[in-house]
C-alpha cells in the first residue's frame, strides 16, 4: 500500500471528464458525477472498504484512470453545476 503525506485537499477527474473529485481528507471527499445531461453533486464519507479502495486509487493509483486538476478547475465546474442546479 502506498503511503505517501498528501496535502489537502486533492483534487482528481476521471479521464473521460465525467466526473471530479475533491477530498477533503481520507475519509471525506466531494464528487461531481455527470449523467446524461445532468450533474450531480454528493458529499461522502467514507466508511466501507469499497470507498477506501476508491479513495486509494484515486489518490495514490490514479494514473491510467484519473488525472490531478487544480482547485480552479474543479470550482468552476463546481460553480456550472451549482447555477444548472438552482
Amino acid at each position: 500500500m502506498t503511503t505517501k503525506a498528501l496535502n489537502f485537499p486533492q483534487y482528481r477527474r476521471y479521464l473521460n471528464g465525467r466526473n471530479y473529485f475533491c477530498f477533503h481528507s481520507l475519509d471525506s471527499f466531494e464528487e461531481i458525477r455527470g449523467m446524461g445531461s445532468k450533474w450531480l453533486m454528493e458529499t461522502h464519507i467514507v466508511k466501507i472498504l469499497p470507498d477506501r479502495n476508491l479513495v486509494h486509487d484515486l489518490l495514490f493509483d490514479y494514473e491510467g484512470i484519473a488525472e490531478v486538476i487544480d482547485a480552479e478547475t474543479y470550482e468552476s465546474i463546481r460553480n456550472s453545476v451549482e447555477k444548472f442546479n438552482h
